[in-house]
């Protein structure tokens, strides 16, 4: 194949390489974090976390981060009718699988002891308070462990830095693999069309025989010899 129809076909395949690259993140879907000012509150070490629930299955708080070593005072207000808790993950850099069900959720914090665990009653207007230290720098997630409230019900807050938001981790799905499959597909096909295409014009990128001290060969048939 000439090198022209190579470099051809080895930038198809980095330009697919790349889309499929930039598809991924982009289809694997997301979960969105509680809505929050973003605004960490702060008197003397001190930082005070307002969280709201309702019966549209989300938290809102007034700030999504604090600093390490604080003391952080939580106030939980229910404004709907129905139970929700507020549980707060200890581990840092770690987010549920946006599959889990209630009973892996319990399992998991019956392990690993949650920095906070409000539970909120049903009553509308009810409020629940508790209070933790700020933990070391990292991100942590915090949910409802009531059955079919996550992963609505989940969100983040940073310890001395930007928490970002979540995004599920099922994985990028069908429509990524669907795709990246056709994109493989088209480079496949062309590169078989130029290694076609390369053979056929192959003769005509020859060097001519007589260039590399060969005889040109005959093109008409001469008469025979008189004895």
């Amino acid at each position: 194949m000439p090198r022209s129809h190579v470099r051809a076909s080895a930038a198809l395949l980095v330009v697919a390489l790349v889309l499929t690259i930039g598809l991924v993140p982009s289809l694997s879907g997301s979960r969105g974090s509680a809505p929050s000012s973003g605004v960490r509150t702060d008197a003397n070490g001190v930082d005070f976390l307002n969280v709201s629930v309702s019966n549209d299955l989300t938290f809102a708080t007034n700030i999504n981060e604090v600093q390490p070593g604080d003391s952080v005072h939580v106030v939980v207000t229910q404004l709907g009718n129905i139970p929700h808790t507020f549980t707060l993950s200890p581990t840092a850099g770690f987010t549920f699988p946006s599959t889990d069900s209630s009973g892996d959720l319990s399992s998991y914090f019956s392990a690993h002891t949650p920095l906070v665990n409000v539970q909120i009653s049903a009553t509308t207007g009810a409020t629940a308070f508790a209070n933790f230290t700020a933990p070391p720098v990292g991100v942590y997630e915090y949910v409802c462990t009531q059955t079919g409230h996550f992963p609505s019900m989940a969100g983040l807050i940073g310890s001395g830095e930007s928490p970002g938001s979540l995004t599920s981790n099922n994985g990028p799905g069908a429509p990524v693999y669907i795709i990246a499959g056709t994109i493989v597909v088209l480079v496949v096909i062309a590169l078989v069309l130029g290694f076609v295409v390369g053979k056929r014009r192959g003769s005509a990128d020859e060097m001519r025989p007589e260039r590399l001290g060969y005889p040109e060969p005959r093109t008409t048939a001469e008469p025979p010899h008189a004895p």
